[in-house]
């Protein structure tokens, strides 16, 4: 599936640090695309961003992203992400495949400062999520964490 008139892209996350569900949504005539994906997969989109400027030495404009709307199910959840960059139409191509190997590929273009917005707010979704502890770098719950470097229990530690 192909979408090129992308109005709106999305990189955030719902829920409370520690209990949060990270989201990609899209926005274009055709409507509005949810994803599911990971925090990993969130932070990766934000350095490949951040890379694919500084390749095609692109000089950005602020321009906000659009809003995480909660409405909908998710079309699937994301298994790859590629980043790519047309020199003809001066667009960025966003590729995404599922987990499943039933769903078919999606491909969208859309402008490097859609790209960017969105990657600016999923890398301050992902660093504004549970504090990490001092000593072992580990996420910490309100209560604290059993900290393997002052010899805790790991077993009901949560990533």
């Amino acid at each position: 599936m192909k979408y090129s008139d992308v109005t709106g892209f999305a990189a955030d996350a719902i829920g409370q640090p520690g209990d949060r569900t990270f989201l990609l949504q899209l926005y274009g005539s055709w409507g509005r695309n949810t994803y599911l994906l990971e925090k990993g997969q969130v932070a990766a989109l934000a350095a490949g961003a951040e890379q694919l400027m500084k390749e095609v030495d692109y000089e950005l404009g602020e321009i906000a992203a659009a809003p995480i709307l909660i409405d909908e199910v998710p079309h699937f959840r994301i298994g790859q992400l590629g980043l790519g960059w047309d020199d003809a139409t001066q667009e960025v191509i966003l590729t995404i495949d599922s987990v499943s190997d039933g769903d078919e590929q999606v491909v969208y273009r859309m402008t490097m400062e859609q790209l960017s917005a969105a990657a600016r707010q999923g890398a301050e979704a992902v660093t504004s999520g549970r504090p990490a502890c001092e000593r072992c770098g580990l996420a910490m719950d309100s209560t604290g964490h059993a900290c393997p470097a002052t010899n805790g229990d790991l077993r009901n530690h949560r990533p």
